[in-house]
């Protein structure tokens, strides 16, 4: 289940839009950004998880990874609603105001957009509003016997007590419904938040994937492959690195549309003959060449400078797709605390590096 909301008046200029890569979301429960005032006004992503990961909050259902969504348990509904209600406590509490973008819950976890509007006082910064949520969804959840198994006493709950209601004494010795901390990810360029977008509207789909294709997204951890004997975190087709001919794409980032062209044609004549295609498809002639061949699910390794040595982490997009198909493999040479999986702008020193490693693994 996932909405979204316009944001109006969003601070910042579409002039200093450029095309940058944003390092992939991780789902570590106590990451900060260094530095960040959290009482400024900005845009965050926030993500929570379940204690030992319950699958409590929702049921996935769906017959095809397009069809696939989440229908919210009644405690989901209420973490729904509990969140839903953040800008009227907020304003109550602070007289400032904070919109809810875009949410998705999912079976063991949730993410939530919010968009802070007004500088918040320094005392209640943006971890005490998610405090107040988390803390409310723990009194629903300890409550739920009670609340939820009576379809007119779950009707009559009035959200906005619950969450603004103090703990009760006793709160501390009964269990938590989330996970200490939460994620957040700041926004910091115009047209990142469609990629947030995207990436939630996007977790049913990814979940589907990997419950009906397990043994495909199966992680391989410190996997070794090419001359040098590199070590990765593999998801895929691990046998591609097998294969006899495995030739590296690598075009040069200034070629005009004829050229690149002529690249896509070359390199889709050596995939049709079985060759296996190795790239961080990182320039636009090599990005057009990884849309032909996923068009046509032809053989190809992608290294990528994430890490997807978290547990929760798999490849995004098209990539998960891909290693579900069958047609692909998603090395990372990088862990998830490397300077390279930091970074918000991939370096040329990592565009290099990363290049070096398919080099590595080609034969042609």
């Amino acid at each position: 289940m996932a909405t979204t909301e316009k944001i109006n008046s969003f601070p910042a200029s579409r002039d200093s839009v450029k095309k940058v890569y944003y390092a992939p979301i991780k789902h570590n429960t106590q990451r900060r950004k260094k530095d960040h005032d959290y009482t400024s006004v900005s845009l965050y992503l926030i993500t929570v998880t379940t204690v030992d990961r319950q699958k409590i909050l929702g049921n996935m259902v769906g017959n095809s990874a397009e069809e696939a969504h989440i229908e919210p348990t009644d405690l989901g509904r209420m973490v729904i609603a509990f969140f839903k209600q953040i800008p009227e406590i907020t304003l109550e509490k602070t007289g400032c105001h904070v919109q809810v973008v875009q949410y998705q819950l999912m079976p063991d976890h949730f993410h939530g957009i919010l968009y802070v509007k007004d500088k918040l006082p320094k005392e209640y910064p943006l971890g005490q509003i998610i405090s107040g949520w988390k803390g409310a969804c723990t009194r629903a959840y300890n409550s739920s016997a009670s609340i939820f198994s009576s379809p007119a006493r779950r009707d009559s709950v009035e959200v906005s007590s619950i969450i603004s209601s103090p703990a009760s004494r006793d709160s501390a010795k009964k269990p938590p419904l989330f996970n200490p901390g939460y994620n957040d990810r700041v926004l910091n360029q115009f047209g990142q938040l469609e990629g947030w977008i995207e990436y939630l509207r996007d977790n049913p789909r990814r979940l589907w994937l990997k419950v009906h294709n397990a043994d495909r997204l199966r992680k391989v951890y410190e996997f070794t492959a090419g001359k040098q004997g590199h070590r990765y975190t593999a998801v895929g087709e691990t046998f591609f690195v097998k294969y006899p001919e495995r030739a590296q794409v690598r075009c040069h980032r200034n070629l005009n549309e004829e050229e690149i062209q002529h690249e896509v044609a070359y390199y889709l004549g050596l995939a049709h003959k079985g060759v296996v295609l190795v790239s961080p498809f990182i320039s636009p002639a090599e990005k057009a060449v990884y849309d032909a061949c996923f068009k046509e699910k032809l053989k190809m390794i992608r290294i990528v400078n994430r890490g997807l040595d978290n547990r929760f982490v798999y490849p995004s997009g098209r990539d998960l797709q891909g290693c579900s198909d069958g047609f692909m493999l998603v090395l990372a040479p990088y862990t998830e605390n490397s300077d390279q999986t930091r970074a918000v702008k991939i370096s040329r020193a990592t565009c290099l590096d990363m290049n070096g490693y398919a080099a590595d693994l080609a034969t042609l």
